[in-house]
């Protein structure tokens, strides 16, 4: 990995992981997904992220084995997508899966940006290539340094096989 900057663990327990890189905050969501976890991760973004300051990207992924969000769940991730507005420059969501089902609750998930109008590029991917991609090309410089999609996989890789284990 070349970019300059350190994986400082935020979170990490059997349920999800949070991470952050420079100017990308991760979040891995290993098992349930709860309100209060989502709130946190709204929490975090909110400290890491000034109004006027330096605005940072969000990359989810949810594994395979995660449980889909309660009513209670869902409203929090609207919240946390609104309260972005001024702080987020881009949100990548990666659902990975093929087949209808799958396709089914990326559309979901989708659904749930839809109602809060974030202000700022939310996109769901089905794999992890194309939302690194799609991704670094949207975090600010920091410092001059430009991410690349590379750098951002090795270290989204590297950090899900850690949240995971």
């Amino acid at each position: 990995m070349t970019a300059p900057f350190d994986v400082v663990v935020l979170v990490k327990d059997p349920d999800h992981a949070i991470a952050r890189v420079g100017n990308l905050v991760i979040v891995v969501w290993v098992g349930e997904t709860r309100a209060h976890d989502v709130r946190h991760v709204g929490e975090l973004l909110r400290g890491l992220a000034r109004p006027g300051g330096g605005k940072i990207g969000l990359l989810q992924i949810i594994l395979h084995q995660a449980k889909p969000p309660d009513q209670d769940t869902r409203e929090a991730l609207i919240e946390v997508l609104r309260a972005g507005r001024d702080r987020l420059a881009a949100s990548a969501v990666v659902y990975p899966g093929d087949g209808f089902i799958m396709a089914a609750a990326r559309a979901f998930v989708s659904g749930i940006a839809m109602l809060a109008r974030p202000g700022f590029p939310h996109v769901v991917f089905p794999g992890r290539d194309d939302a690194c991609e799609w991704i670094a090309r949207l975090l600010p410089r920091v410092d001059g340094y430009a991410w690349t999609a590379r750098e951002v996989r090795e270290i989204v890789d590297d950090f899900v096989a850690k949240a995971a284990g």
